[in-house]
């Protein structure tokens, strides 16, 4: 199973990739004890709505991580066509 990184879906390079700089990114990797490296295959999420039955839903995405050298960040990069909510995934 892949890690699951919180990610702002509004926060973006000029690409569209994730920037992956925000506070729940943070507190996801020190909850998992994890190092973001080149090459590792998340699931990026954004809690964004509720499911049919009022639950909290997460708007979520296989992405790469990748550095970004010229801005001193790490991205996640993914296809947008790919985006789902979690519990449309849970479905499938």
């Amino acid at each position: 199973m892949k890690p699951r990184i919180y990610a702002d879906f509004n926060k973006l390079d000029k690409d569209r990739n994730a920037i992956l700089v925000c506070l729940g990114t943070k507190n996801d990797l020190e909850e998992q004890d994890l190092k973001l490296v080149k090459g590792l295959e998340v699931t990026l999420y954004q809690p964004d709505d509720v499911d049919e039955e009022g639950n909290p839903d997460c708007l979520e995405v296989d992405a790469v991580i990748e550095y970004d050298s010229t801005n001193n960040f790490w991205i996640g990069v993914f296809e947008w066509e790919e985006m789902d909510y979690r519990s449309s995934n849970n479905k499938k």
